[in-house]
């Protein structure tokens, strides 16, 4: 919990500010933490201000409902018909403002799915089997959301161009390895760098098949995102209030002052999550071998290429469980993984937690192996009893991988 403070809206917001307009403010906060951002700022919102918070469902606080702000839950990783007519409601808010209005965006991970508005020509049900696939692959969040922006009516800054002439501030907290701030939720609100024949790439790359009108679109051009040079992207700002980084930077303090070296192995690694767990095993018993007591501390956000689908399982969980076996039940070493969002994957469980002996409590090394190959490395830790449960956080700053050495 003490990693997570910094990225928590109530600090992180807690000197932010928005360009002041004569006209009005229209707030739309989305994403996991959408609701936690509106509270940490609304005692400073104009009195007049209106808006609508989308957020995954069962992330609303108990009791927060404040007025003239519409509340929506709706789905996520997969997006659904909740979501899409909240992205129609937003698209027409912003169709209706003028030049001397702001739209105040809020941004935090879970908002590509949560927001979807399929461009013309694309259904519902196309963007979602496209979702489905990406979500499949084991495709990293930066190619995933090129795709998502240009299947898309609001994304890869479609939005802020329907609010111009009125100005757009976005204010983010980035679950984006490396916080590239257009890539936050596709980015709605800001200029994107990406084009028709990124994403057409990026579909050949993991072998996915996309549906014959939107491939045709793509081949075309007619899904081109705006660019930096667009007329209507010149009143847009955005600023990041919370990084992974920042909490990486909170677990350094925390393994230090429980007498730790910290190891710190980066904020934003990306790639296959059992490839990670396993060479994160190998530093382990390197560091153990030599004697010293740390923490390889680490974030950003693996990937899981999956193949059976109706497997049980996150990137957390099957880091861990790569991990634990080639640790092949080491003393000494422990840890544990999770998303800062309290969600490893389509989940309940925040990650898992790793000890000597927790394989045999999973049914020993052949059971263990079997459940990782099936992708159903969250049955090998409620089977161990080492799920991590912490429900919805209140952010989302990708994942953190703590091993203890020593």
């Amino acid at each position: 919990m003490q990693a997570l403070q910094p990225a928590l809206p109530a600090n992180a917001m807690r000197d932010v500010d928005w360009p002041k307009v004569p006209g009005r403010t229209y707030l739309l906060s989305i994403g996991k933490a959408a609701t936690q951002m509106v509270a940490a700022i609304l005692d400073r919102l104009p009195e007049n201000v209106e808006g609508l918070i989308v957020t995954r469902q069962g992330y609303v606080e108990p009791g927060f409902a404040p007025d003239n702000l519409k509340i929506v839950e709706a789905s996520h990783p997969v997006p659904d018909s909740v979501g899409a007519e909240a992205a129609q409601s937003a698209l027409q808010a912003a169709d209706a403002l003028g030049k001397d209005d702001l739209l105040l965006v809020l941004m935090s991970g879970g908002a590509s799915a949560l927001l979807p508005a399929p461009a013309e020509g694309i259904s519902l049900a196309g963007k979602q089997a496209v979702t489905r696939a990406l979500l499949r692959s084991g495709a990293p969040i930066g190619e995933m959301n090129m795709v998502r922006k240009h299947l898309s009516a609001i994304k890869g800054g479609r939005l802020a161009a329907r609010a111009w002439p009125a100005a757009t501030h976005m204010i983010a907290i980035s679950d984006i390895p490396g916080d590239d701030i257009a890539m936050i939720g596709s980015g709605p609100t800001v200029a994107d760098s990406s084009t028709c024949a990124d994403t057409l790439a990026i579909a050949a790359k993991y072998d996915i098949v996309l549906p014959p009108a939107i491939r045709s679109q793509l081949r075309s051009g007619a899904l081109e995102t705006p660019k930096a040079d667009d007329p209507k992207m010149q009143r847009v700002t955005a600023d990041l209030c919370a990084r992974p980084a920042d909490m990486c930077a909170a677990a350094v303090e925390a393994v230090q002052a429980m007498g730790y070296e910290a190891v710190m192995l980066g904020d934003a690694l990306e790639g296959d999550a059992l490839e990670l767990g396993r060479d994160h095993a190998a530093q382990a018993l390197a560091i153990k071998a030599s004697g010293r007591k740390a923490a390889l501390i680490s974030g950003g956000e693996a990937t899981v290429m999956i193949s059976n689908r109706d497997g049980r399982g996150g990137r957390c969980t099957a880091y861990l469980l790569a991990c634990a076996l080639a640790l092949n039940g080491e003393p000494d070493i422990c840890g544990f993984a999770a998303d800062s969002d309290g969600i490893d994957g389509s989940e309940d469980n925040a990650g898992g937690f790793l000890w000597p002996g927790i394989v045999e409590l999973m049914g020993g090394v052949g059971e263990a192996r079997h459940l990782l190959e099936q992708d159903n490395s969250y049955l090998a830790f409620e089977k161990a009893g080492a799920l991590l449960m912490t429900g919805p956080s209140g952010t989302n700053v990708n994942d953190l991988r703590v091993i203890l050495v020593g």
